[in-house]
């Protein structure tokens, strides 16, 4: 067999050009066989009738692929290719063979050949062309593995995040039943025992909000968020919330509640009541002590309830609207970073298997209106 050179032409690189930029759309894929098939297929009008890929780690090189344009078209085996670091053309009587290596050193995938069987030899252009193919490749199966590598460690990190969690349960449960031992205890305490007891009382509710936040978080990336329907009164829902959140602000901000019901509807009421707690407590991190108002109202024409959480504080751009309710993130910085980020994606989570849609409504400086829609029976 005889390694040559090629020949060049204006025509060929022409080609060549249109040809790497419509095969472009193969190199986002995130399976890697699949790519190589395509890009094979679509190099065999250009680059010849047979198209190889030979994987050359490991004990031996092996044949991962093999696409052909006729059942005439043949490649040997790939054990020549062992120390290719360039595309290179070889000859074998009538038959031009090109190859180039997919990635190079310890980043080495394997090599792409094709081959000629009309009798033609393959250009330089053809050369350059083979050898930015494989570049491409190498590139592309690069962010392959490291998406793999990524996904990996993203599943490893909720893995753990879940254990943690659920170990962190048992030790908050002693820390509580000690708090309410004290609370309950018919010995006085100082003015500033009771003070701390309390600051103590607070922060455990804080931590296990945390917590059940990550058990979340872990139950909706894995499915496995469950939803125990029964028949829900939203509006006694809204009332008790409001009940609840109006102690532990303190006066911190005034809420009004607007209900036009009883709206009845088939839903899971702790998960109800989750969505109601996230919506108003965030009105009032985010409201600037000025009053929160929450509507719930049915809407008998389209069989669903719609639940409005409105303040007059910061508001937020625009363009921030769709980044809220991602995992961890946040719309503006207040000083008071108390939690994790979750609290709206929770909400968006549960609303959706609901059936139902939250949106935002808000601009800087005007507050926001969180409106959530809910079918009155849930269809999945």
């Amino acid at each position: 067999m005889q390694t040559v050179q090629g020949t060049s032409s204006s025509k060929n690189v022409t080609t060549h050009a249109m040809f790497l930029a419509n095969v472009s759309r193969h190199f986002i894929s995130l399976e890697i066989e699949p790519m190589l098939e395509a890009v094979g297929r679509s190099a065999l009008c250009v680059l010849g009738d047979i198209c190889v890929v030979d994987r050359m780690w490991g004990a031996a090189p092996a044949r991962i692929l093999e696409v052909r344009a006729t059942q005439e078209a043949w490649m040997e085996e790939p054990g020549d290719l062992a120390g290719i670091t360039r595309a290179e053309i070889r000859l074998d009587g009538d038959r031009s063979r090109i190859s180039a290596p997919i990635g190079t050193g310890n980043d080495r995938y394997g090599a792409i050949s094709f081959a000629k069987t009309d009798g033609l030899v393959h250009s330089a252009a053809d050369l350059a062309l083979a050898q930015e193919l494989g570049d491409r490749l190498a590139m592309a199966i690069r962010n392959v593995r490291e998406h793999r590598r990524l996904i990996d460690a993203l599943g490893d990190r909720e893995r753990l995040i879940s254990i943690a969690a659920h170990e962190l349960r048992g030790p908050l449960c002693s820390v509580r039943l000690c708090l309410q031992s004290l609370q309950r205890s018919r010995v006085p305490l100082t003015p500033k025992a009771t003070r701390m007891v309390n600051i103590m009382v607070k922060e455990e509710r804080r931590v296990a909000h945390l917590i059940d936040d990550l058990l979340d978080l872990g139950r909706i990336r894995s499915g496995q968020l469950e939803m125990e329907l029964s028949s829900v009164d939203l509006c006694e829902v809204v009332r008790d919330v409001s009940a609840q959140m109006q102690v532990q602000v303190a006066g911190a901000s005034k809420l009004n509640v607007e209900l036009q019901g009883p709206v009845m509807g088939c839903w899971d009421r702790s998960r109800l009541n989750q969505v109601v707690t996230n919506l108003v407590g965030n009105a009032v991190k985010y409201g600037q002590g000025r009053p929160v108002v929450i509507r719930a109202v049915a809407d008998s024409q389209r069989e669903s309830a719609r639940l409005e959480v409105s303040d007059s504080g910061l508001g937020i751009p625009p363009e921030l609207h769709g980044r809220i309710f991602e995992p961890f993130k946040r719309a503006v910085a207040t000083g008071q970073q108390d939690g994790l980020g979750l609290g709206l994606y929770i909400v968006r989570s549960i609303v959706h298997q609901l059936g139902g849609t939250v949106n935002v409504d808000s601009r800087p400086g005007a507050g926001a209106t969180f409106v959530v829609e809910l079918p009155l029976q849930v269809t999945h």
